[in-house]
Formats: structure tokens, sequence, C-alpha cells
């Protein structure tokens, strides 16, 4: 993880992103701080649920000392099975009780500031300040919520200062449903919605084997579509007929299915194929987005193709090809 950090930075990217799959992002960003001097380090994303608001808040207080204030906490609910049957929390009302987990994140930080706190709200009650001998971050802590749909695009827009969108997007994605619920949010809440940054993720698979870049994106398409909570991105660009044959080839173990009823998707809904193919995609998402976070499948490829594929983004992206 710190030579991968210190990878990204070095070819002049501007910023460095972990995600809470297998390992703890807090953990990740830690290091990926400790590794880097310049860019931003943000988590793509911390789970919210599990933790308490006053836990998150500490981990994010820590990791902006150790990073300068260059730390994004960027926060998500994931979705019910994973609340429930991994880490046996409840998953109720996701978008406002993450509204209102960052609210009270919000108060906690600013106890550490010496601020009263006196949070009582619908799920979270904080009336004890932090103890003593932290201090405040070094700056305002930025706050990002994942979103996919309205309901919590419009959560973002209202208390976040920005959102991350789901690397299983598009441009139309962003521009026809991300942006528009993000604006709705920020306004019914006083805000202009150019206070909010609209970053998001997308699948990048870079080959000069385009076929293998394609069915590598296709399998984490389709790894990602089997969840219904994305069914609206499928059914914005007519694949929602999909989303049951794929939830029951993935129930059987049938992979190879899988990646049969995604290839059709993977030019709505990733990057792949070759160096150039993958720039000339990109700049797709200038008009709708203030940031892209590029990443590689992690559901199929072996680790070493991983690695190639990282260090493919690294040149056909990084500072050494002229892009910004």
């Amino acid at each position: 993880m710190a030579d991968l950090a210190g990878e990204v930075e070095r070819a002049g990217f501007e910023s460095v992103w972990v995600a809470e799959t297998a390992r703890s992002a807090f953990v990740q960003a830690a290091v990926a701080c400790s590794a880097t001097s310049r860019i931003t380090v943000g988590t793509d994303i911390a789970l919210a649920f599990p933790r308490s608001p006053a836990l998150t808040a500490m981990a994010a207080r820590d990791l902006a000392e150790l990073s300068d204030g260059r730390f994004v906490l960027g926060l998500g609910t994931q979705v019910k099975r994973v609340n429930e049957e991994r880490f046996s929390v409840a998953f109720e009302h996701p978008a406002p009780k993450i509204g209102e987990a960052v609210e009270a994140i919000r108060g906690v930080l600013a106890a550490f500031e010496g601020r009263p706190i006196d949070h009582r709200g619908r799920f979270y009650t904080l009336t004890m300040p932090p103890f003593p001998g932290a201090g405040p971050a070094p700056g305002r802590v930025p706050i990002y919520l994942a979103a996919v749909n309205p309901l919590m695009c419009q959560t973002a827009g209202r208390v976040a200062d920005g959102v991350l969108g789901h690397p299983m997007t598009s441009p139309r994605y962003l521009a026809e449903v991300v942006r528009p619920a993000v604006e709705r949010g920020a306004r019914d809440a006083g805000r202009d919605p150019s206070e909010v940054s609209i970053t998001t993720g997308v699948i990048m698979a870079i080959s000069e084997d385009r076929e293998e870049a394609r069915r590598e994106a296709a399998m984490q398409i389709a790894f990602y579509a089997t969840t219904r909570t994305y069914r609206p991105v499928l059914a914005l660009h007519g694949f929602d007929d999909r989303l049951d044959p794929l939830r029951r080839a993935f129930v059987q173990r049938d992979y190879p299915a899988m990646v049969e009823l995604a290839v059709p998707m993977v030019d709505s809904l990733a990057m792949a194929g070759t160096a150039e193919e993958c720039r000339d995609r990109l700049s797709a998402f200038e008009a709708v987005a203030d940031r892209v976070i590029l990443g590689g499948a992690w559901i199929g490829p072996s680790q070493e193709r991983a690695a190639q594929n990282h260090r493919a983004i690294l040149e056909t992206f990084g500072r050494a090809t002229g892009a910004p």
C-alpha cells in the first residue's frame, strides 16, 4: 500500500483513495498518508453504520493530523445484507441516518476544537466531549458521501462536501441522475450546489489485448449488478433485464455466464481497451464530474494482472503523458 500510494504521488495525480473491502479503510489511509507528502488521501469508502460517529470522527481527526490536512473522509452505507450479516448492525432508513451521522461527526470534530457538543437526533445522541489531549484537526475535514440513487444523492447535496459516485456508472448517469439530485439537495438546504464536489469512480481496464480488458471489466460490472440497489443504473442504459439472470448465475457460481451477460454493458458502464481508447473515453466525464477516481477491476483478475493494470493507468494518465 505504501509503495502504491508513493507511485501515485510521483506520477502527479491529485489524490489517492482506499476502499473498505478486505482491509480497514482507516488503516490503509494511515499507510497512504505516511507514504505521501502532497496529494489528497481519501476513503472511498469507509463504512458509516458499523462505527459510531464519535469513533469515525476520532479516526478522521487523527488522519487529518497525520496527513497535515490532506485527508478526505468518504463514508458510505453499504447494502442491507452486508450491514446485517457481516457487521451485525441494523440497516434502517439509510439516507436520513447517514445524513445525521455526518452532522454528528462534525459535532465531534468541533468538540476537539473546544466547542460544546449536544447532539440529540433521531439515530444518535452525543453529549460528552472527547477525552482531552488530541486537539483540533488542522483545518476542516471534508466529508463525502457515497451515493447512487437520487435520495442518497440529495442527502449528499444537503449535508456533505462531496458525493462519491459508484464505479459502475457513466457520464449519462451522472448528468441525468446524480448531479440534478445533488443540486436539489443543496438548494433545499440553502447551499450553493457548486460547494458540493461531484467525484466518481470508474471501472478501468487497460490492456493491448482489448478482449482481455473488456472481459475483466465485464466481470466487475457483473459482480456489482447482482445488487438490486444498482438496478436504476442498469435501467437507465436498458440493461435492467439482466439483473435477475446475473443473480442466478452468481448463486450458481457460473462466472463465465456472468461475464457473457455483462460484456454488452462494458461500453456503457466501464472504460476498457487500449490506453488510447481509455483516454478518449475518460474525456466524456469532464463536463459532469469534478474528480474521477481511476480504479481497476478487483473481482477476477490475478494480483499480477491487477498490478499491470495499475501501472498502465499511471503511465496513461500520469504527469509524464502530459495529462493535467
